[in-house]
């Protein structure tokens, strides 16, 4: 005779068994579902003076390293918000802080990637033109502002174009800064320029108005900006994104072209966002990669201006590694020329 549990029994089991055991699973797998919320840490530095090269025959090794420092971002999962909530070195940016309106995860870090290589060419250019390689090409300086007291104050006009300098052709404002920086103490310069469909000579005097270097008083940008590497420059940046690395580059492929030896024995770290003007321009998770640069060994950290006193408090206790701030390309290479090996 076959005997039949009684009733009920078969859902008092489901109830016992299959019920705990379903609220254990969707309980796990909602600890790895992700949120509408990115996770930043520190990533491990990366090393770029064995990553960047320079098509420049016997281009010579780096003597020391350059560190790429960046951040993982990635989206939090409930696990993430339990253990790491009270983590000093992660912080939690809601999506609409990092994504782009319409914008999904895959997309983002996609075009992020496009950015990295991007600001590598430009970084490319920076470093190539400051090692004496044409990489930056224009079609003059363009006076955009005039200083008041200055050399230029009544000789020169907003709208104006340089395009030669005793004879020697102005491309871009890199170009015309150079050649007013190398005029002797006290001696002349012979501009010409492009004024109402006409060129004009106009002679100047540079002499020193913020710092020691002379200078004639004027904002400028390039007319018909454009980059034009005369080498070949590979940068191999792994999937890391963003225009972050573009100072540390530029002084990579410097070290690399030229006979100066930047580095000169050190770890030198840092960030920044690099213009094809030459300026280091603020970026994003800045105390993470101090944090993570300091960690490393590094004996520098180049910051942004801007940046310079949040990248000062974030070196952990202990490090002596030295915050240097730069505003330019021009004064990093100068900073590093002045410190100490």
């Amino acid at each position: 005779m076959t005997q039949f549990p009684p009733a009920g029994a078969g859902v008092r089991l489901l109830r016992r068994v299959f019920l705990p055991v379903s609220l254990l699973t969707l309980a796990a797998a909602a600890l790895y579902v992700p949120l509408p919320v990115f996770l930043e840490t520190p990533r491990a530095p990366y090393p770029l003076a064995a990553a960047v090269e320079v098509g420049v025959p016997g281009a010579a090794e780096v003597n020391g390293d350059y560190l790429l420092t960046a951040v993982s971002l990635r989206r939090a999962t409930i696990g993430d918000l339990a253990v790491r909530w009270i983590d000093d070195e992660t912080r939690f940016l809601p999506v609409e802080a990092v994504l782009p309106p319409g914008v999904g995860d895959g997309d983002y870090f996609d075009g992020q990637r496009e950015v990295f290589a991007d600001s590598a060419d430009v970084a490319a250019a920076v470093g190539l033109e400051e090692a004496g390689l044409d990489a930056i090409r224009g079609a003059g300086a363009l006076v955009a502002s005039v200083r008041e007291g200055s050399p230029a104050e009544g000789r020169l006009r907003e709208g104006d174009v340089v395009v030669a300098v005793d004879g020697a052709e102005v491309e871009t404002a890199a170009d015309l800064a150079r050649l007013v920086r190398d005029t002797p103490p006290g001696g002349d310069l012979r501009l010409t320029v492009a004024r109402d469909d006409r060129e004009r000579t106009v002679t100047l005097t540079p002499r020193p108005l913020t710092g020691d270097a002379p200078q004639i008083g004027v904002g400028t940008d390039t007319v018909d900006l454009r980059i034009d590497l005369p080498v070949d420059v590979e940068v191999d940046g792994g999937r890391i994104g963003g225009p972050s690395a573009g100072l540390l580059i530029a002084l990579t492929v410097l070290d690399r072209a030229d006979d100066r030896d930047v580095a000169a024995g050190r770890t030198i770290a840092g960030t920044g966002a690099l213009s094809v003007r030459g300026d280091v321009e603020p970026i994003g998770g800045l105390p993470l990669k101090v944090v993570s640069a300091a960690r490393a060994g590094a004996d520098v950290f180049l910051a942004p201006a801007d940046q310079a006193a949040d990248a000062r408090g974030a070196v952990p206790a202990g490090s002596d590694m030295r915050v240097v701030s730069v505003a330019t390309f021009d004064e990093a290479v100068a900073a590093l020329a002045g410190e100490p090996a």
